[in-house]
């Protein structure tokens, strides 16, 4: 089977459907050695996308999702014509919609969560019109549609019912690189204890809450400072005893997520959590919105809060900063429940899908 792969999101700074994108493809190169995968990769890519395989073509563009109206058009009329011209038996698209005709004897898209519906003032007016108006066609066309998450197909089949059937939905969570995130020993926790965050500046993360639940954490520990990772600045007045330090990559995210006493994530609605599944891979306590998906990711293995209230963020971070054994016991079963989720078994039910979309 010849397989494309959408990897425009795949850049230098890249960060949720990126990574997922990369470590998944990487898992089916492994997996189906057969099989020929082409990858279409944007015009800031990495000079090195970490991928080498025998079965594995890099296709390189001259767009970008930084330029949005170029990208469009690229995915939406050149590219399936170069999808015919390779005779691709599936395409595969990581980020939600296909182009505007089919270029594949097969499609397959992903679904990461439904935040234009669920949180519209969460983005732009321009976005939401525009998912609006192409996924419904998408959702119809698709022979199979992957939800990385239960969460997101309830939301899905509430939002989008009268265009997809449960028969073509697969529940195909995300992965853990635990040759990344993993304990290390080496790596003592930094002599100043922090709290981490993760996440960018989009209103659904919640960071404004945490912003000010943290100075009430604070007051009472007066020791701890918060370490925030993520591509661009808060809206808030900048403390000292607040570090920005931008977008990292997985192997200098990993590392604060280790050195941290823990990870915190208030967000009000995610279609997955990534952040909680690597902070537990590491070894590290998770603090995080009582939200459905973040239950279904970390189980009883975190500690939940209301994060819509910063007095429930602040408590809770301090339930776990003050207590030892509670930190040692959620670490221990946080590590256990992260190996439940690999990018190999993420591989096998992609490929089990893409195979069931061609037949």
């Amino acid at each position: 089977m010849r397989i494309a792969v959408n990897g425009l999101a795949i850049t230098r700074d890249m960060t949720g459907i990126g990574r997922t994108t990369l470590n998944a493809l990487r898992a089916m190169l492994r997996a189906a050695p057969s099989d020929e995968f082409l990858l279409y990769l944007p015009s800031d890519a990495p000079e090195d996308v970490g991928l080498s395989a025998p079965n594995l073509r890099l296709v390189p563009t001259d767009v970008s999702l930084s330029q949005p109206i170029k990208s469009t058009l690229f995915g939406e009329f050149q590219l399936p014509l170069r999808l015919r011209e390779e005779r691709i038996d599936l395409y595969y698209a990581p980020s939600f919609l296909l182009p505007a005709f089919a270029g594949a004897a097969a499609e397959v898209i992903c679904i990461h969560d439904l935040a234009w519906r669920i949180l519209p003032r969460s983005k732009s007016f321009r976005f939401r019109a525009y998912m609006n108006s192409r996924l419904p066609s998408a959702l119809k066309r698709a022979g199979r549609v992957v939800c990385v998450s239960n969460a997101t197909k309830r939301d899905l089949l509430a939002h989008y019912g009268n265009r997809i059937t449960d028969d073509r939905i697969r529940v195909i969570p995300n992965g853990v690189d635990l040759s990344v995130f993993r304990p290390d020993p080496s790596e003592r926790p930094d002599e100043t204890p922090y709290l981490a965050v993760v996440g960018n500046q989009d209103p659904r993360k919640n960071i404004g809450t945490l912003l000010e639940a943290f100075p009430i954490f604070r007051a009472r520990l007066r020791a701890f400072r918060l370490v925030m990772v993520g591509p661009g600045a808060p809206a808030a007045p900048k403390s000292a005893a607040v570090d920005v330090l931008g977008y990292l990559d997985e192997r200098a995210l990993a590392s604060v997520y280790r050195k941290a006493v823990m990870v915190v994530q208030p967000s009000l609605y995610e279609g997955f959590g990534l952040p909680v599944l690597e902070a537990m891979a590491c070894g590290t306590p998770v603090a995080c919105a009582d939200i459905d998906v973040f239950r279904e990711v970390a189980g009883d293995c975190a500690r939940y809060f209301d994060p819509r209230a910063s007095s429930s963020i602040a408590a809770t971070m301090e339930e776990v900063a003050r207590d030892e054994d509670l930190r040692a016991t959620m670490c221990a079963k946080g590590l256990e429940r992260a190996r439940r989720f690999s990018w190999d078994e993420t591989a096998r039910q992609l490929l089990a899908a893409f195979k069931e979309a061609v037949s």
